[in-house]
C-alpha cells in the first residue's frame, strides 16, 4: 500500500468534536526536533498533515509536561521496536526464497 495520511473529524450531538490524524508515511515524511532551543517541540509532517507536540508553555514546561513527554518517548520507543520486529519477521521469508 502506498503512503498516505488522512484526518477525520467527528462531531457528537452535544457539539463535542474529536479529531483523528492518521499518518501512514513514506519517504517524504519529515520529523523535526531541534535540541537546545529556547522552546521544546517535535513536529511530524506528511501529505499535508502537520502534527506538532509541545508543552502547554513551550518555553516553561511544567512537571506534567515532562511526564507527558516521557510517556510519548516510551510509546514511540515501543512503536519503533514493534516496527523493527515486524520488519525482520516479514522480511525473512522473502530473502530466504531467492532464486
Amino acid at each position: 500500500m502506498d503512503a498516505y495520511s488522512y484526518t477525520t473529524v467527528q462531531v457528537d450531538p452535544d457539539g463535542t468534536a474529536r479529531v483523528h490524524v492518521a499518518l501512514h508515511p513514506g519517504e517524504d515524511v519529515r520529523v523535526y526536533c531541534t535540541p537546545g532551543r529556547d522552546r521544546a517541540q517535535i513536529s511530524v509532517m506528511h501529505a499535508r498533515a502537520d502534527v506538532t507536540f509541545c508543552p502547554t508553555n513551550p518555553t516553561a514546561p511544567t512537571a506534567e509536561d515532562v511526564r507527558v513527554a516521557r510517556q510519548l518517548a516510551e510509546s514511540f520507543a515501543t512503536y519503533a521496536a514493534d516496527v523493527e520486529r515486524l520488519h525482520v519477521r516479514n522480511r525473512a521469508p522473502a530473502e530466504g526464497s531467492a532464486a
